[in-house]
C-alpha cells in the first residue's frame, strides 16, 4: 500500500526502543517486588457500567474507548483494580498490588500524549492513611532515581481545599467544579481557570481568594502553617495533620526527589478523596508530569465492596522514555554473541554451541538464512552484537570455537567452556 492508514496517537517501537523499555518495566517491577507489592492482572477493557459509576472517573468518561457492547478499553489501572477487590473480598487486607501495561483515552494525541499509553501502577488497599499514602510515593520516586530522573513530587490534600474553599464561602457541592477549573491551571493558565470560576457563578473577590489560596510559596511548614491558621478545626485541620506525618515518613525513605505542597494541584478525577499527588520530571527539556494518583477511599465501596481506604500513584512510562530520548537508544538485541557456520554441514554444530551457551544464561543469536561469512558478519554488525562465534570444519573436529570480538576485532580460539566464562565475564 502507497499509503499505509496508521492511527493517531499510537507508535510503533523499533527492535531499540522496544528493549529500553522492557528493560526500564524490569526495573521497575523488580522495584515493585523489592517492596513487597502483589502482582495481579485484570482485563484491558471493563464493563461501561462499570467505568461509568457516578463517583469513578467523572467528566473524563468521554474520553472512553466504547464498544457496540456496553464495554471500554481501560482509562487506568484504578478503577478495574477498585472492581476486583469489590469482586474477591477474602484478600488478605493491607493489599498490595502493582500492575504494569497499557491504557487507553480518546483524547487529543499531542507531544508526550498518547492515546495509548502504558503505566506502572502500585496501589494499596486497606491500609493505614499516612503510612500507606508515603509508601505508594516512595516506591516510583525509587524508581525515578534508578533510571536517572530528577524529580519533584507535588502534594495537596483535597480535603484541605474543601475547607479552604468552604472558609471562601463556596458549598460543599460546588466545590468539586472549582477543583475541576483550577485542575486545569497548567494547562490554561490563571486567565483561563479565572473564566471557568466567572462562568461558574463564582464571585470575583472568592475567586481572588481561590487564586492567592493556590499560587501560595514558601516552605512546605509555611504553606501548612497559613492554612492551618484558617483551619482551626475540622477535617481540614485533621488532613494537615496527615500530610505533615506524610512528608515525615516520606524523609524517611532518604529520597533524593523534592517533596513539594502544592494547593493548585486537583487531580482530576471525582474518585479521589484526600491526598494527590502528581511527579514531576526537572529536565532540562521540559518539567513535565510523568506520573501521578492520590487516596480514593469510597471507590471500592461504590462497587458493592467493603468500605476501604485506598491509595496508588502510576508512572507514565511513555512520557518517561521520551524524557530519556529511548529512540536513541544503541542496543537493538539482547544477544551478547551470533554464532557463525562457516559451511551448510556445520550448522549441526553451530546450533549445539547456541543451545549450549542460551541453556548456560548466555542470550545467542544464530545465522538461519543462507549466507556467507561476509554477509553474516555484517548482519551481527547491524545488531550491535558484541562477539561472533565461528565454526567451520575445524572447530567442529576439535569440539572449539572461534570467538571474534566485533569491536576491537580481536579472535581467539577456545574450547567451549573457555568461551563461556569469557561471555560471562563480559
Amino acid at each position: 500500500m502507497a499509503n499505509i492508514p496508521f492511527p493517531r496517537g499510537v507508535r510503533d517501537l523499533m527492535p531499540n526502543e522496544a528493549l529500553f523499555r522492557n528493560e526500564l518495566l524490569g526495573k521497575a517491577e523488580a522495584i515493585f517486588q523489592r517492596f513487597g507489592f502483589l502482582a495481579i492482572d485484570t482485563p484491558t477493557f471493563e464493563s461501561l457500567k462499570i467505568l461509568k459509576a457516578k463517583g469513578a472517573i467523572g467528566e473524563d468518561v468521554k474520553l472512553l474507548y466504547e464498544t457496540n457492547e456496553d464495554l471500554g478499553l481501560r482509562y487506568d489501572f484504578t478503577v478495574s483494580l477498585a472492581r476486583y477487590v469489590s469482586m474477591h473480598q477474602d484478600l488478605p487486607l493491607p493489599f498490595r498490588r502493582y500492575a504494569i501495561g497499557k491504557s487507553w483515552r480518546r483524547e487529543e494525541p499531542q507531544r508526550l500524549r498518547y492515546r495509548e499509553f502504558t503505566q506502572a501502577d502500585v496501589d494499596i488497599v486497606g491500609g493505614r492513611g499516612p503510612a500507606a499514602d508515603a509508601e505508594v510515593i516512595a516506591v516510583p520516586s525509587i524508581i525515578l532515581e534508578e533510571i536517572g530522573l530528577d524529580y519533584t513530587v507535588l502534594i495537596n490534600n483535597r480535603k484541605i481545599v474543601e475547607q479552604m474553599l468552604s472558609s471562601f464561602g463556596i458549598p460543599k457541592d460546588r466545590s468539586i467544579a472549582v477543583m475541576r477549573a483550577v485542575d486545569k491551571l497548567e494547562k490554561i493558565g490563571e486567565d483561563g481557570v479565572t473564566k471557568l470560576l466567572v462562568e461558574a457563578g463564582i464571585d470575583k473577590d472568592v475567586i481572588r481568594r481561590i487564586m492567592d489560596f493556590i499560587a501560595l510559596k514558601g516552605s512546605n511548614d509555611d504553606k501548612l502553617a497559613y492554612v492551618s491558621a484558617i483551619l482551626k478545626e475540622g477535617d481540614g485541620n485533621t488532613a494537615i495533620g496527615e500530610l505533615k506525618q506524610t512528608l515525615q515518613l516520606l524523609a524517611a525513605y532518604g529520597l533524593k526527589g523534592t517533596m513539594m505542597v502544592d494547593f493548585s494541584l486537583m487531580r482530576g478525577f471525582d474518585y479521589y478523596t484526600d491526598i494527590v499527588m502528581e511527579v514531576k520530571a526537572n529536565t532540562k527539556k521540559t518539567r513535565s508530569s510523568i506520573g501521578g494518583g492520590g487516596r480514593y477511599d469510597k471507590l471500592i465501596s461504590l462497587y458493592g465492596g467493603k468500605d476501604l481506604p485506598a491509595v496508588g500513584m502510576s508512572l507514565g512510562i511513555d512520557r518517561i522514555l521520551d524524557l530519556l530520548d529511548f529512540s536513541s537508544s544503541t542496543k537493538y538485541t539482547y544477544a551478547k554473541a551470533f554464532v557463525i557456520n562457516v559451511k551448510d554441514k556445520n550448522y549441526a554444530y553451530a546450533l549445539k554451541v547456541a543451545n549450549f551457551l542460551r541453556a548456560n544464561g548466555i542470550s545467542i543469536d544464530i545465522n538461519v538464512a543462507t549466507r556467507n561469512i561476509s554477509n553474516q558478519l555484517s548482519y551481527a554488525n547491524s545488531l550491535k552484537i558484541g562477539y561472533a562465534i565461528i565454526v567451520g570444519d575445524e572447530e567442529e573436529r576439535s569440539n572449539k570455537v572461534k570467538l571474534r570480538n566485533l569491536v576491537d576485532g580481536q579472535e581467539t580460539m577456545l574450547p567451549l567452556s573457555e568461551a563461556l566464562a569469557k561471555l560471562k565475564g563480559t
